[in-house]
């Protein structure tokens, strides 16, 4: 099968369905093409050896990948981090539609939401049908940052997650209660999948392992384990 991973953020950037995702879609038998953006996540300027152009292809361990021009910026600014994502969403969708290779299917990494409208627009016209990743609930996500509080435009970003949804052939979620949203959003159970997230396995076996002191520390001691994002939208008050 041939395969367009539709992403804004890539290897090098962090991402978990970047490169080691792509990878195993072909070792797996499927032909892989991701279009992304140049990395510029997390601090919102792009990556030393990477310089901003229309558009670049380069080949990642065998992957190609065709980076767009974006606006980078990952600031607090709401403005410009609508920039950065309608940048990307304009350029993915131009490339997507006249310069990728024709796909089977088009897998579409979701936050954020303008990659599902890129996809959309790149399947209107080459009729290519689309799986839909859901990584973070839209406006869910948005309003437990603090990013945006206005309720009217928090509905109308709402509105467009359900469009994104109805156009969109299937939905992947990585829990869930992800699923029981979007039900309740009137999305069809049938029309969503859970895949959990993994971890990077080879990472973990060659992680250093933890200092003697900090064993030590542990010990005798009741433990408490966070495993997940550290973040606004994590809540991690209520965890301390």
């Amino acid at each position: 099968m041939k395969i367009l991973l539709l992403t804004q953020w890539f290897d090098p950037e962090p991402t978990l369905k970047g490169l080691v995702f792509a990878k195993e879609l072909q070792r797996q038998g499927h032909e892989v093409q991701v279009l992304t953006g140049f990395p510029n996540y997390p601090v919102g300027k792009i990556y030393e050896g990477y310089k901003l152009k229309f558009k670049q292809t380069e080949f990642i361990d065998g992957i190609e990948v065709t980076r767009v021009a974006l606006y980078p910026s990952h600031d607090s600014s709401v403005l410009k981090r609508i920039f950065n994502y309608i940048s990307f969403a304009f350029m993915a969708a131009l490339i997507g539609i006249f310069a990728t290779k024709k796909a089977d299917v088009i897998y579409a990494y979701h936050p954020p939401l303008t990659v599902g409208m890129a996809a959309i627009f790149i399947k209107l016209f080459r009729r290519t049908p689309i799986v839909y990743d859901i990584q973070d609930m839209w406006p869910d996500t948005l309003k437990a940052t603090g990013m945006l509080n206005n309720h009217k435009i928090l509905n109308f970003i709402g509105s467009v997650c359900k469009l994104v949804y109805r156009f969109v052939d299937h939905i992947v979620v990585l829990c869930p209660g992800f699923k029981h949203t979007l039900i309740e959003r009137g999305v069809s159970k049938e029309k969503i999948s859970i895949i959990y997230n993994w971890c990077d396995e080879q990472g973990l076996t060659q992680a250093q392992p933890a200092k003697v002191e900090y064993q030590q520390l542990m010990q005798n001691k009741f433990n408490i384990v966070f495993a997940g994002n550290m973040g606004k939208a994590q809540a991690l008050d209520s965890i301390l």
